[in-house]
């Protein structure tokens, strides 16, 4: 039977040792995402005859990912055995592993797309030099933004981390009315971050102004063609920070050909904001039920 635990800093090992040669574009398979996040869905993991487990959810309301090994059957087979003889409900991204799935297992699951967990892909190359008639209005906010401020970039490293960690602190204060859990656990995980960037390998990124953070972005490698966006800030007096940032950022990464900004939650605005910097794609994501 499969034994599920909490997720924590020192599994990054076993997670990159099955990971390692995964060639998906989803932020489900960033670590990162997996360990921060489960505050707010319960994130578990388990590993059993060579396969890694991952579950989300509680009690009537589990939700699966595919198991990550070998033998995709043999790793179902296990999950049924834990979810009481039953074939459990899976959270489903597109590419060759739901391919595989639905080719196997289609009759018996009806798929229902969720927009709103959409990944949004981008090429490295579009997000670093906003060339073209498609991005005017991003060089305009770069453009506005230096006039007003005299700002530089800066990597994330132990010299300027407190600055980062105040910056995060003024975010959230002017943020406290649309306090809810969910920004509780993004808060929590960015103190998590910060305190193990090393041992998660993340890479950040901060424009500062008048010696002070006034916007940062943190990350990882997805693999070694895809890197994640897992937090971008900007203060309120700073707005414009936030296509700075975006640009400085993407321009450090040009090892990776893709960039993944993550999903728009439902959110109209941050709908509109993503889909105006033209992603190269819109991955796909899947809830699958039993019939």
């Amino acid at each position: 039977m499969l034994k599920f635990k909490n997720v924590k800093i020192e599994d990054i090992d076993i997670y990159k040792k099955f990971m390692k040669n995964n060639k998906e574009f989803s932020c489900e398979n960033s670590f990162v995402n997996l360990l921060v996040w489960q505050c707010a869905y319960s994130n578990m993991m388990a590993v059993s005859d060579g396969q890694l487990f991952i579950k989300s959810g509680t009690a009537e309301k589990e939700t699966f990912r595919l198991p990550v090994g070998q033998d995709l059957e043999k790793g179902i087979k296990k999950l049924v055995e834990y979810n009481d003889n039953k074939m459990p409900s899976f959270w489903l991204q597109e590419g060759e592993r739901l391919s595989e799935f639905q080719e196997k297992y289609s009759q018996q699951y009806i798929f229902r797309e969720s927009r709103d967990a959409a990944d949004y892909i981008y090429l490295q190359s579009d997000l670093a030099n906003l060339s073209g008639k498609k991005y005017h209005s991003k060089r305009n906010h770069i453009n506005a933004f230096s006039k007003k401020h005299n700002w530089h970039y800066e990597e994330i490293t132990q010299s300027n981390i407190e600055k980062v960690r105040l910056c995060a602190e003024k975010w959230y204060k002017e943020n406290a009315d649309k306090e809810d859990s969910f920004l509780l656990c993004e808060k929590k995980g960015i103190g998590t971050m910060l305190d193990n960037m090393e041992r998660l390998s993340l890479k950040g990124g901060a424009i500062i102004v008048d010696s002070n953070v006034v916007a940062f972005t943190l990350g990882s490698a997805i693999n070694d063609t895809v890197f994640d966006i897992h937090i971008e800030k900007a203060l309120k007096d700073f707005a414009e920070a936030y296509t700075v940032i975006n640009r400085e950022f993407a321009a450090s990464l040009s090892d990776y050909k893709y960039i993944n900004r993550e999903d728009d939650m439902g959110l109209e605005g941050l709908r509109k904001a993503k889909l105006s910097y033209k992603p190269e794609m819109i991955l796909k994501k899947y809830f699958a039920k039993v019939k």
